[in-house]
């Protein structure tokens, strides 16, 4: 498939996967990290079944998996450099989804203690991005801890208003994001 390491070391690996995709009349217009993203937050009641998104090496060990993930993401800020991409799209991760229902009442103050961690971990990838001149478009997606457009607003202030941090903006969504996509 395709090798995000090798991506992000290598220009002449990505031009000659651009040449492919160019033959076959495929343009490359961002690099999805979303399984990577993923992983870089996972609440511990996902952790058996993220395992899945990750190697091997890393199963049962949320920890190793978390710094594999943020390695990737770093890696694919790279890799978007070297295809001559300025954006990348992703996932944030879920550490507070399972809360966000407001039944059973949750302690106060613990979303926005889960948010703080999400911005601690995410405001280094971030950077990685800045440095590589790419920006990061989050999917507002069901199950992830940035679900609406409040959600991402929590995030962005987590992450200081970081420039990198954007919306991806996914059509096949806007139902369940209450927008009409026909106006």
């Amino acid at each position: 498939l395709f090798d995000l390491k090798k991506a992000a070391s290598s220009k002449a690996y990505c031009d000659e996967v651009k040449g492919i995709c160019t033959d076959a009349g495929v343009e490359i217009t961002e690099l999805s990290t979303h399984l990577q993203g993923q992983l870089v937050a996972v609440h511990p009641a996902y952790d058996a079944q993220m395992d899945g998104f990750a190697p091997p090496s890393v199963h049962n060990n949320p920890k190793a998996r978390q710094e594999w993930a943020v390695e990737q993401m770093k890696f694919g800020a790279k890799a978007s450099r070297n295809l001559g991409l300025n954006a990348s799209v992703s996932f944030t991760g879920s550490l507070a989804f399972p809360y966000l229902y407001p039944f059973p009442q949750r302690p106060a103050g613990l979303i926005e203690e889960a948010f703080g961690e999400l911005g601690k971990r995410w405001k280094p990838i971030l950077d990685a991005y800045e440095d590589n001149g790419v920006d990061v478009g989050y999917e507002i997606h069901p199950s992830e801890d940035v679900f609406d457009g409040a959600t991402f607003e929590m995030f962005l202030d987590a992450v200081g208003g970081h420039k990198r941090c954007n919306i991806n903006y996914d059509p096949s969504h806007f139902l369940l994001q209450q927008l009409d996509y026909l106006e």
